[in-house]
C-alpha cells in the first residue's frame, strides 16, 4: 500500500497526490495514482449528485483534470447533467476537495445523531449513560474534528445512505466506550471515536445498487466490499487531523484475532489495540442495523461462540452492558416449527463441510491445506457449540414439543439460527477469497464446490420469525 504523508490540519492534497487504494489495491472500484491524478468512483459522483437534489451542492474551486484542462469553474452547481463529464477524466485534486457541501456535518448533528441512537436502543443507552463516564463519550464526538473533504464523507453518509451513517454513529459511541471503560485518556478517547465514526467512509465508494442487493453477494462482487477497509483508512490518512494509530485501526475494523477477517488476514499480537476495540465494535453494532431482531441477543450469542476473534477483555466489557433480560414479548412471533426445521438444514450444512473436508484436506498442499485446517477449526467450534446447546438432529426432534412453551428457549435458538447461518456464509466467502489468492486459476475440488452450492441454498434469513 503507498504511504501517503501527513500534511498540517486543513492542508489538502498536492495534483497528482495518492488518496484512494491504488495498485495495491487493484481489486477496488477506485484507482489513484500519483502519476495519473484520481480517478472518480462513480458511487461517489453518483452520492454527491443525490445531494444535489436534495439542496444546493457547489464547486469551492476550479475543478481541472491531469492535462490542465478547466473541466469546471469555481462555484458551479452540480447536478446529473455533470455526472459523465466528472467521470470521463482523471481529476488533478479528488472530487471531495473541491466541493462544498455547507452545511455540513459537525459537531451538533454528531451530537443530536448520537443522543437518536441512545434513546432508540436501550443497549446505547448503557454504552452512553447519564453519568461521567456517558458524558467523556459523548463529549468524544462532539470535539471530533472533520476537515472538509471529510465531513463531505459523512454529510454524504447521513443525507444519502441514512443506515451507513447510524451505523458509524454506533460504532463511535462503542469504540469510545470500549476504550474509556479499559482506562483510556482523554486523547485515547478521541482516537476511538474518530475511527469508529470514520471506519466506512470507503463504502460510499461502493455503487448504493451493489450494497442493496436482494441478493446475496459472493466471489468477484465481494471485491470492492474487502477493499473499502483500505479505501477508508486512505481518505482519513491524508489529514494529520487523525493519529496514525486511527487509520490503522481502520485498516483493521475487519480482521479477527484468529486470522479470520480481511484485508490482510491478520492474527494475535499483529492487531493494534485500537484495531481489536474496531473489529468487537464492528460485529456488535451490526446487529443493531435497524432490521434485525432481538440484537442484544444476537451479540451475547456470537460473542459465546467465537471466543477465538476478539480481544477477551472488551468481549467482557460488551457483557456487562449486555446484562439486561430480554423483554416477555420479545419471543412471541417466533414460530417453533420453522425455526425447528431451520436448525436441521443448518446443521446439515455443517454436518457436509466435515464430510467434504475429510474428502478434500488430505490431498491439499501448502497454503490451500492451510486454509482447510482455519475452517476445519472454525466449523468445529461450531459444531461443538451445537452439541453444547442440545442441537443434534436427535435433540432437536425430542425437544420440538418443548420449544412451543418455552419463549427464552425459541429466543436462544433463533439466535443460534441465525448466527449459524452468517457464520457458514462468512465461512464458505472465506475459502473463495483466500483459495483465489493462493491461485487465482485452480478450480474447486468437487466436493468443495457442492459444499458452496448447499451454503449458497440456505436463505439469508431465517424464516422462524414471523
Amino acid at each position: 500500500m503507498p504511504h501517503i504523508g501527513r500534511r498540517p490540519p486543513g492542508a489538502s492534497s498536492q495534483p497528482g497526490a495518492t488518496v484512494l487504494a491504488s495498485a495495491a489495491m487493484s481489486e477496488s472500484s477506485t484507482a489513484v495514482t500519483a502519476d495519473t491524478g484520481s480517478e472518480t468512483p462513480a458511487a461517489l459522483v453518483q452520492a454527491v449528485v443525490e445531494l444535489g437534489t436534495q439542496r444546493p451542492i457547489r464547486t469551492s474551486q476550479a475543478i481541472y483534470n491531469t492535462q490542465g484542462l478547466k473541466l469546471l469553474e469555481g462555484g458551479v452547481t452540480i447536478d446529473g447533467s455533470l455526472y459523465d463529464r466528472l467521470l470521463s477524466h482523471r481529476l488533478a485534486l479528488p472530487l471531495d476537495e473541491c466541493i462544498d457541501a455547507s452545511p455540513s456535518v459537525d459537531a451538533g448533528v454528531l451530537g443530536e445523531a448520537a443522543r437518536a441512537a441512545i434513546a432508540r436502543w436501550p443497549f446505547f443507552a448503557r454504552v452512553a449513560p447519564g453519568d461521567a463516564a456517558g458524558k467523556e463519550v459523548l463529549d468524544a464526538l462532539a470535539s471530533l474534528r472533520l476537515p472538509k473533504p471529510i465531513a463531505l464523507h459523512v454529510t454524504l453518509a447521513r443525507e444519502t445512505r441514512p443506515a451507513l451513517f447510524e451505523h458509524s454513529i454506533q460504532m463511535a459511541l462503542l469504540a469510545a466506550h470500549l476504550v474509556g471503560a479499559a482506562g483510556g485518556t482523554k486523547a485515547q478517547i478521541g482516537a476511538a471515536a474518530s475511527a469508529g465514526l470514520l471506519h466506512d467512509l470507503g463504502m460510499l465508494h461502493i455503487g448504493a445498487d451493489l450494497l442493496d442487493s436482494e441478493e446475496r453477494l459472493s466471489g468477484d462482487e465481494l471485491k470492492p466490499v474487502y477493499v473499502h477497509p483500505l479505501t477508508s483508512s486512505m481518505l482519513v490518512d491524508r489529514f494529520a487531523d487523525y493519529p496514525k494509530e486511527v487509520v490503522r485501526a481502520i485498516v483493521e475494523h475487519h480482521e479477527r484475532l484468529d486470522g479470520s477477517g480481511y484485508p490482510r488476514g491478520l492474527s494475535g499480537d499483529a492487531m493494534s489495540p485500537l484495531g481489536r476495540v474496531l473489529a468487537l465494535a464492528e460485529v456488535v453494532t451490526a446487529m443493531f442495523d435497524g432490521q434485525r431482531q432481538l440484537p442484544e441477543q444476537r451479540v451475547s450469542l456470537l460473542l459465546r461462540i467465537n471466543p477465538r476473534r476478539y480481544d477477551p477483555f472488551h468481549v467482557a466489557a460488551v457483557h456487562r452492558l449486555l446484562a439486561v433480560p430480554p423483554a416477555p414479548g420479545d419471543g412471541e412471533r417466533i414460530d417453533a416449527a420453522p425455526l425447528i426445521a431451520r436448525l436441521l438444514q443448518l446443521t446439515d450444512v455443517l454436518a457436509r463441510w466435515s464430510d467434504s473436508s475429510a474428502a478434500i484436506g488430505h490431498v491439499l498442499e501448502g497454503a490451500h491445506a492451510a486454509l482447510f485446517r482455519s475452517v476445519d477449526e472454525q466449523n468445529a467450534t461450531l459444531q461443538r457449540m451445537l452439541y453444547d446447546a442440545g442441537v443434534t438432529r436427535e435433540q432437536l426432534a425430542a425437544i420440538a414439543g418443548e420449544v412451543g412453551d418455552d419463549i427464552g428457549l425459541r429466543i436462544e435458538l433463533w439466535a443460534l439460527a441465525e448466527e449459524l447461518l452468517w457464520q457458514l456464509h462468512a465461512a464458505a466467502n472465506q475459502i473463495k477469497r483466500r483459495w483465489q489468492a493462493v491461485q487465482a486459476s485452480a478450480p474447486h475440488p468437487p466436493a468443495l464446490a457442492a459444499w458452496f452450492d448447499a451454503v449458497a441454498a440456505l436463505d439469508l434469513e431465517a424464516p422462524a420469525a414471523a
